[in-house]
């Protein structure tokens, strides 16, 4: 899928928007900089649906977050006490804000092969579990990240290359069971 096309306008709430993560040199006064272009550009691009499906459905299906204990992303910020629009004022949905915008975060090299794997496969079946969990570990040990957060944005992949929701989390788990 890729990334999605942003107007000029949203283009400019992007821009303003500090996505990194907290960490040793983290900047405070960015990130609360990031708050209203955040909620500016998520509201702009729900209102134009412009969201692929399958990216909107990562955060509001229940069944897609396999550690959420029968939650959904937006119900863990609910239950967390954060409700309605000031969902996308928290910092911490700046990574999903990031996912709708971007897709997965993998290399495009990794991309291409499961592209590539789904049309030799053509019609997916069960029959096809074991090339894409084996192309899942082969991918996330070459492309360096840390093992959950590998399969993680390989889990989204599957979900974005025609998986369904159940192939897709054997291919999660599948990574997850890795050594190393």
């Amino acid at each position: 899928m890729g990334p999605i096309e942003l107007t000029p306008a949203e283009q400019k709430f992007w821009d303003a928007i500090y996505f990194h993560p907290v960490t040793p040199g983290f900047d405070y006064d960015r990130l609360r900089a990031s708050i209203e272009p955040a909620f500016q550009l998520t509201k702009s691009l729900l209102k134009r649906e412009a969201v692929p499906d399958v990216r909107l459905r990562y955060v509001i299906d229940p069944e897609l977050n396999v550690r959420g204990h029968g939650k959904s992303r937006i119900e863990v910020f609910e239950r967390n006490g954060t409700r309605g629009d000031d969902i996308f004022r928290d910092p911490n949905f700046h990574k999903y804000l990031h996912y709708f915008v971007v897709g997965p975060e993998l290399p495009s090299s990794t991309i291409a092969a499961f592209t590539q794997l789904v049309k030799r496969c053509g019609m997916i079946t069960s029959g096809d579990c074991d090339a894409f969990c084996n192309l899942a570990r082969s991918e996330a040990r070459r492309c360096g990240l840390p093992k959950r957060r590998a399969a993680e944005e390989l889990f989204k992949l599957s979900l974005e290359v025609g998986l369904d929701d159940g192939m897709s989390r054997i291919v999660r788990d599948s990574v997850m069971r890795t050594k190393g």
